[in-house]
């Protein structure tokens, strides 16, 4: 019985405490309960992608501006985490993998109420560790956005900072169902003076909004409200998950995700226009400022679901030109903005682009990095993007994106002669002949090296159905005789004429026909007298470029 002078809300948290530290078994009915009560404590606390986003990438706050990116936890099992995960999200499972099975198990056999029995079971001798955990989160996140004069926060969470800011924990399961509502109610009941955010549809949600943050229309894209954005919906749910990703991807790399959504939007524009014509001008008008509204309000509805973003600007060239490390100089020297696609992927997108490179992360993660990348760039700028394939090792590019990448309207092609390029090939390849590779005798590290001839033999070998094994084999004889100029230039013979189909092909595969050609302005770059590669000079003939593209744009556009 709750004391009448307590709130209501504050007796379904004392219930729901309660239930979590006694020791009594907990029956189906008992959890059925406690799970509503949980939902309603934490309505309040559900924020959508968009806010969720915001807050983690970081607020404005202070007179400062400074910027206080807010910690996630994931409440998600550890294999799930593994998997993918919002970047610099901090797993703070509920369930390990087997206990998520068991639980998953019990309630496709059994039911919803045995479920939630069951996880209780699991998760009560952990409660005192979640908070802990959560506590420690938070503290290490507020010390990193400073506190004292001396830069130390102080350990007390439920202090506030100087401007008033408390602080914020962000939260997410798969769904935002249970796992989000429990573990957040548990540390917004336990942690005093910390602001607790759920995101609404979990991991889920964000999966779909970096899916959407390309903006898949073009930059002249029409647009009409009285056109129903879900009028497919009934027979999307027909389809399976798996089908229907490949009929996304299918009808990307054909025309385009929302082509035809477009050319449907513009088709009842026409309509509309006709059907003015044949009426009078009182009825014409009154359909006139209806539309004018309804494509106000879908203006707005399009812009708050997708963002043009930055316009791309693509940097092209031959294997060997040194496309990374310019890009690396435009953004570290230069102060331009880039997307780093290849660093992102941990390989350098040829069959020997393992080396130099940690392992790949998952194809899930990597287009969850690629997103925040993407939504972290000022869209008032121009980006610098290498000219990739569709997929980079065993990653694929997000479909949006590689979308963009091959409409954007400026190619910047790096002219670089062939023997630089060997030299940087050499440099970023053969791991015998790179500095760091002996120990302080001088001897060379024959493990690793033993490593890398099998690996690169091996990568030689994939190409035998487009080299040929006569040539395969005079390869792989270059490299065991550490024949690596030959051997580069060998490779290049392959790569250059594979490349040529690339930058000019609409679709950008060199392996299969396109429909057309790329349509942008591939400009050359060339660096005169360069008797060694230096990617500053490179950077900065690039931005030259660049400028006098614009400039010239900016004169035809006055004409």
């Amino acid at each position: 019985m709750v004391d009448s002078t307590t709130s209501p809300d504050e007796g379904d948290n004392a219930e729901i405490l309660r239930l979590l530290a006694s020791d009594e078994p907990p029956t189906g009915e008992m959890m059925d309960d406690f799970a509503l009560r949980i939902k309603e404590a934490v309505r309040s606390c559900c924020i959508d992608i968009h806010e969720f986003m915001a807050i983690a990438r970081g607020n404005i706050n202070g007179s400062d501006g400074q910027r206080t990116p807010a910690p996630i936890c994931d409440a998600r099992s550890p294999g799930e985490f593994s998997i993918g995960h919002i970047p610099g999200a901090i797993n703070l499972s509920l369930f390990s993998d087997s206990e998520r099975a068991a639980v998953g198990t019990m309630y496709s056999t059994k039911g919803r109420s045995s479920a939630t029995v069951a996880g209780m079971s699991y998760v009560q001798p952990k409660l005192k560790c979640l908070v802990s955990t959560a506590a420690d989160i938070v503290a290490k996140a507020k010390r990193a956005t400073g506190g004292d004069d001396n830069g130390n926060a102080n350990d007390d969470i439920s202090s506030k900072d100087d401007d008033n800011h408390e602080p914020v924990l962000l939260i997410h399961c798969w769904r935002g169902g249970m796992r989000s509502c429990a573990l957040a109610f548990l540390i917004k009941t336990r942690i005093p003076g910390l602001r607790v955010h759920i995101l609404e549809g979990g991991y889920k949600s964000f999966r779909k909004w970096q899916y959407s943050i390309y903006s898949y229309l073009p930059e002249n894209a029409s647009y009409d409200a009285s056109y129903d954005v879900h009028h497919n919906k009934k027979k999307k749910k027909k389809l399976t998950k798996k089908k229907r990703l490949k009929f996304a991807a299918r009808e990307a790399a054909t025309s385009g995700i929302g082509i035809s959504k477009r050319e449907a939007a513009i088709t009842k524009v026409r309509a509309t226009l006709e059907l003015e014509d044949a009426t009078d001008t009182a009825a014409a008008e009154a359909q006139r400022l209806e539309d004018a509204h309804a494509s106000a309000q879908a203006q707005k509805a399009w812009g708050e679901m997708y963002s043009q973003g930055p316009r791309i600007v693509i940097l092209g060239g031959p294997t060997g030109s040194g496309k990374t490390k310019v890009l690396h100089a435009l953004r570290d020297i230069l102060g331009e903005q880039i997307i780093d696609l290849e660093g992102l992927a941990n390989h350098s997108g040829s069959a020997f682009g393992f080396v130099g490179h940690e392992p790949q992360p998952t194809p899930q993660q990597y287009t969850n990095n690629v997103a925040m990348e993407w939504a972290s760039l000022d869209p008032e700028r121009w980006v610098f993007i290498e000219d990739e394939g569709p997929n980079i090792g065993r990653v694929n590019l997000p479909v949006g994106l590689y979308r963009k990448m091959r409409t954007a309207s400026v190619v910047l092609k790096l002219d670089i002669p062939r023997d630089i390029r060997i030299q940087v090939l050499r440099e970023d390849y053969a791991l015998p002949e790179k500095e760091g590779n002996f120990d302080g005798d001088g001897d060379t590290d024959e493990h690793d090296l033993s490593q890398w001839l099998c690996k690169m033999v091996e990568a030689t070998r994939t190409l035998e159905k487009r080299i040929g094994y006569v040539r395969r084999d005079a390869m792989i004889r270059l490299l065991r005789g550490g024949k690596y100029a030959e051997f580069a230039s060998m490779a290049l013979e392959y790569y250059d004429d594979l490349y040529h189909t690339h930058i000019t092909n609409a679709q950008g595969s060199a392996n299969m026909k396109g429909d057309g050609e790329r349509a942008a302005t591939i400009s050359t770059v060339t660096v005169e007298n360069m008797e060694q590669f230096h990617a500053e000079t490179v950077a900065r003939e690039v931005q030259i470029s660049m400028q006098l593209l614009l400039t010239t744009a900016h004169h035809e556009s006055e004409k």
